[in-house]
């Protein structure tokens, strides 16, 4: 674990030098970095919304499961206060 720090650099300054050495021009460079992150973002924003969703899922679960309970345990208050 203490060699990650200098694998990220390493990994960093190689993709700096290989956008900087590209054969392509500096103009479709950074066309095609702008590309792909937009698809990055937007591929990130779809997961976050698939996974908010999930959580909400889960939540109301959760609270109908707790509302059932609660109802069948006042229910059976109700029939036990009746004898």
């Amino acid at each position: 674990m203490k060699a990650l720090p200098g694998i990220l650099v390493g990994l960093a300054v190689g993709a700096i030098v290989g956008i900087l050495l590209a054969p392509e021009s500096g103009q479709k460079t950074r066309k095609r970095i702008s590309s792909e992150s937009d698809s990055f973002f937007k591929d990130l924003q779809d997961q976050l919304q698939s996974g908010l969703e999930s959580i909400k899922s889960q939540y109301n679960d959760y609270v109908d499961s707790a509302t059932e309970k609660t109802q069948d345990v006042v229910s059976q208050a109700k029939r036990k206060a009746k004898q």
